[in-house]
């Protein structure tokens, strides 16, 4: 793909190219795998960009994409930037409208080559009827192919194919480090709908996915926020799957020893340093994960097996981890042992005996909440929090739950 360059701004030791590139070469050139960039978020539905096909009809100015360049991928001759290979930065969800707005170009114009012009007059009805199965391939819709027949109708077939014969600005970066682009994609998207939190904080630690995942234990499945929310990942949870958003934020909980939320908060903390090398010599190192996952496989099964349908929900809430393993860490800074000591001893307190949590007993207290009243999340977070305190520091029975959702 060529670029047209037309200006350069260096920035500490990488230099942004605003350039100019025909809309057909950017979405010929897209990779197989261009949704797949970790940095970028899910495909959302928002009503404009779903209307991005009548901006193309109409020639309208579509926003620079952002794009982002290794120093292998490319060559920089004159004006002309040859690019071989990219990432977007910025601009997921236009680029995903584009190509399927281009695509849908390509089987209108090979359904009217199959069967002639008079496609041209089918309502939206008869051309969801006709082309149903051509537009799911494609993930497009009847919508989009009536704008396109209407204009051809008008307009001529030939002007139908050159829609995308016209120039769009990029923004072009090269030499941004991992941590550099993470910030660039946070800032490029303030103002536009935003980054779900538990996303942005998955990007923050996302150093630690591959240690993760050379973690070799068979039950264990991470979850992470594109792949699947933690709303649709909490009603379909099975045992052995986790949330990457949950992990995070019950390690850093057990770090402070207090319960955290996944909120605006914690990802400026985050970025602003707030969690020190003490908390990533400490805790988020390989041998440390190992035994954290550990600990959370082997409650995750005693309880699951224990409690069944509850426990694998009870398992499964950011709530119930979080105040789970910053009581784990409550109980390492007031009785001084170390954190894979303390994760050994929660896991003998509970897989010894699951019904010291009194799970029935929780869902009980916890739908008898007002929720009129107080925030669910935390109230939940707090009864988790003192109640395994006192089975981490009391020799206890069972948690009684009706003390701890008062205090909440």
């Amino acid at each position: 793909m060529e670029a047209k360059i037309l200006e350069r701004f260096h920035e500490s030791n990488s230099t942004c190219f605003l350039t100019s590139i025909v809309l057909k070469d950017y979405v010929d050139s897209l990779p197989a795998d261009y949704k797949s960039y970790d940095v970028q978020r899910e495909i959302v539905k928002n009503t404009y960009l779903d209307n991005l096909v009548t901006t193309i009809i109409e020639g309208n100015h579509i926003p620079p994409i952002v794009l982002v360049i290794e120093e292998n991928e490319y060559s920089d001759k004159g004006n002309i930037l040859s690019i071989d290979k990219y990432k977007i930065l910025d601009g997921l969800q236009r680029t995903f409208r584009l190509k399927i707005i281009f695509d849908s170009i390509n089987l209108l114009s090979s359904k009217i080559e199959e069967n002639g012009k008079e496609i041209l007059d089918y309502s939206k009805l008869q051309l969801n009827k006709s082309f149903k199965e051509d537009l799911i391939q494609i993930e497009s819709n009847s919508t989009i192919l009536y704008e396109l027949t209407s204009y051809a109708k008008k307009e001529g077939q030939k002007n139908l194919s050159n829609l995308f014969d016209r120039q769009q600005w990029f923004e072009v970066w090269q030499g941004l480090s991992p941590d550099q682009e993470v910030t660039k994609m946070l800032i490029l998207n303030a103002g536009h709908k935003p980054v779900k939190t538990k996303h942005q904080l998955e990007l923050l630690f996302r150093n630690i996915i591959p240690i993760l995942q050379k973690v070799d234990f068979p039950d264990f499945e991470l979850i992470r926020e594109k792949e699947l929310s933690s709303i649709q990942y909490s009603k379909s949870r099975i045992p052995g799957q986790f949330h990457f958003s949950h992990i995070i934020t019950s390690v850093l909980s057990l770090s402070e020893g207090k319960p955290l939320t996944t909120n605006t908060n914690l990802i400026q903390k985050t970025q602003a340093n707030y969690f020190n090398d003490e908390v990533f010599d400490r805790f988020l190192h390989i041998d440390f994960l190992k035994s954290f996952l550990r600990t959370l496989l082997e409650i995750d099964s005693a309880v699951s097996s224990h409690y069944n349908d509850v426990g694998i929900k009870w398992m499964g809430r950011e709530t119930s981890l979080v105040g789970m393993f910053a009581a784990t860490g409550k109980h390492i800074n007031e009785n001084y042992v170390k954190p894979i000591e303390a994760l050994n001893f929660l896991k003998d307190k509970i897989v010894q005996n699951p019904s010291i949590l009194a799970l029935n007993e929780f869902e009980k207290h916890r739908n008898n909440v007002d929720l009129a009243k107080v925030n669910i999340g935390n109230v939940n977070k707090k009864a988790v929090y003192n109640g395994l305190s006192t089975i981490l520091d009391e020799s206890s029975e069972k948690i009684d739950w009706s003390l701890y959702f008062k205090t909440a």
